[in-house]
C-alpha cells in the first residue's frame, strides 16, 4: 500500500424532497448574494428552478442568474461566470445541473479571488490559489461524479485544449433521485458508462488491494442497474443506486493506496478539444480499443475483471477469459445504445486530427502499458 492521508469533505444530501428540506436550513451560513448556474433551460421547464428559487425567495435572497453553461464548458463561460461573480459579489453560486455546469462553478470559483488569468496561473505558473469561492451542488443529471471532487474539465476553445483545473470542493450536495426521472434515457445513460469507466480507469491502474475488490462491487452494481435500465425496468430505485455509484466512484476511495490508470480520459479530453463530443459517449467509444491494445501486459488482472465484474464463467485460460470479458464489455456498450464507433456517433474523425490528439494527450505511465505516440494514433484510427 501506498502511504495516504484521506479526507472526503463534501456533505451529501441523498434522498427525495431534498431541496425542500435542507436547503433554507444551508443557507443560514451565506450571504445574501446566491448566483444559479445551470445549462440550456431544463431545470425551468421540469421545475427544478422554481423549487430552488422559491427557497431562496424565502430565505431572502438576492438572485443572480447564470444560464447557457454548454455541455461541454468553454473557458470563455468561465470567465463569463467570474466576471458576473465579481461584479455582483457572489456569496454562493448554486450549480443547478450535471457535470458540465458542476465543473464551470468549480473553475469558476477558483478564479474569483485572483486578478490573475486562472488558466494561465494554474497551468503557467503552477499556483493553486489559496482562496477560492463557494459553491454547491444540486443535482439534476448524475454519471461523472463531479459533485464529489475538486476538479473541473473546460475547453480552452481557442487553444484547442482540453484540461482539468482544481477548484474548491462544493459545500454541499443535494442529491434528490426524483430530479433525475425525468432524464431521457439517451441522456442519461451516457453518463451511466461515464461512471463505470471512472471506475474501470482506477481498476487497471497499477497494484491491487482492498480497494480493487471494492471497486469490483461498485462496478458489478452499476452494471447490474445498466442492465435494469436496457430492459425497461426505468424505476426511482434503479436511478437512485446509479446517482449514488456515481458520487461513490469520485470521493477516491477507490484510488487509495494506488495509482490510476486514465489512459483512455486523458485521449478523450484531448480529442474533445476538437469533437466537443459527450464525454461518455466518446469514452464508450475508446474504452473497449484501449483494453484491446493493452490487454496482454496485464492479463490476469483482465481475467479476473472478465469473471468478477462481467460475469464470464466459461472455462479457458487467463487470455482466453480476459478477451471474452472486453467482448462482454462491448456487448454491454452495444446493447445500451451507445456507439462503438466515432462514424456511427456521427463525429468525422480525420487524420490530422487523429494525429494531433495522439501528439498531445497524457501518456499514462501507470496502467498496463505505456503507449507509445504512434500506438495512440493507431487506437484511434481503429475506432473510427
Amino acid at each position: 500500500m501506498r502511504d495516504f492521508v484521506y479526507q472526503m469533505p463534501v456533505k451529501v444530501y441523498f434522498g427525495e424532497n431534498g431541496v425542500k428540506q435542507h436547503l433554507k436550513n444551508e443557507l443560514k451560513h451565506y450571504g445574501k448574494n446566491i448566483m444559479i448556474a445551470y445549462g440550456k433551460g431544463s431545470v425551468k421547464k421540469n421545475g427544478i428552478y422554481d423549487d430552488v428559487v422559491n427557497v431562496l425567495n424565502e430565505c431572502g435572497k438576492n438572485i443572480i442568474d447564470f444560464p447557457d453553461i454548454p455541455a461541454n464548458p468553454t473557458y470563455e463561460k468561465v470567465l463569463e461566470g467570474i466576471k458576473l461573480y465579481k461584479e455582483n459579489d457572489v456569496d454562493l453560486i448554486i450549480a443547478v445541473g450535471g457535470g458540465s455546469v458542476v465543473d464551470c462553478c468549480k473553475i469558476i470559483c477558483a478564479g474569483t479571488e485572483v486578478n490573475d488569468d486562472i488558466w494561465e496561473l494554474e497551468f503557467e505558473k503552477g499556483i493553486i490559489p489559496e482562496k477560492m469561492g463557494n459553491f454547491a451542488v444540486i443535482l439534476t443529471l448524475s454519471g461523472a461524479g463531479a459533485e464529489m471532487d475538486c476538479l473541473g474539465a473546460a475547453t480552452y476553445e481557442a487553444k484547442h485544449e482540453k484540461k482539468t483545473l482544481v477548484g474548491p470542493y462544493a459545500k454541499f450536495v443535494i442529491e434528490d433521485p426524483q430530479y433525475i426521472m425525468s432524464v431521457p434515457y439517451k441522456v442519461f445513460m451516457p453518463g451511466v458508462f461515464d461512471s463505470l469507466t471512472h471506475c474501470m480507469e482506477t481498476y487497471f491502474g497499477k497494484t491491487f488491494n482492498v480497494s480493487d475488490l471494492m471497486n469490483e462491487g461498485l462496478m458489478k452494481d452499476i452494471i447490474y442497474n445498466m442492465k435494469e435500465l436496457i430492459n425497461g425496468h426505468d424505476t426511482i430505485e434503479v436511478r437512485s443506486n446509479l446517482m449514488w455509484d456515481a458520487s461513490l466512484i469520485q470521493t477516491f476511495l477507490f484510488n487509495v493506496g494506488k495509482p490510476g490508470d486514465f489512459q483512455a480520459h486523458q485521449i478523450e479530453n484531448a480529442l474533445g478539444a476538437y469533437s466537443h463530443g459527450t464525454h461518455g459517449k466518446q469514452l464508450a467509444v475508446i474504452q473497449p480499443a484501449y483494453y484491446r491494445a493493452v490487454y496482454k501486459n496485464e492479463i490476469s488482472k483482465f481475467a479476473r475483471f472478465a469473471r468478477n465484474v462481467m460475469g464470464v464463467n466459461e472455462k479457458g485460460d487467463d487470455e482466453d477469459i480476459a478477451l471474452k470479458g472486453i467482448e462482454a464489455l462491448e456487448r454491454l456498450i452495444k446493447d445500451a445504445n451507445l456507439a462503438t464507433t466515432f462514424t456511427e456517433m456521427g463525429y468525422e474523425l480525420t487524420k490530422d486530427v487523429a494525429k494531433v490528439v495522439s501528439q498531445i494527450c497524457g501518456v499514462s505511465s501507470t496502467g498496463p502499458k505505456e503507449l507509445t505516440r504512434e500506438e495512440i494514433y493507431e487506437l484511434l484510427m481503429r475506432c473510427r
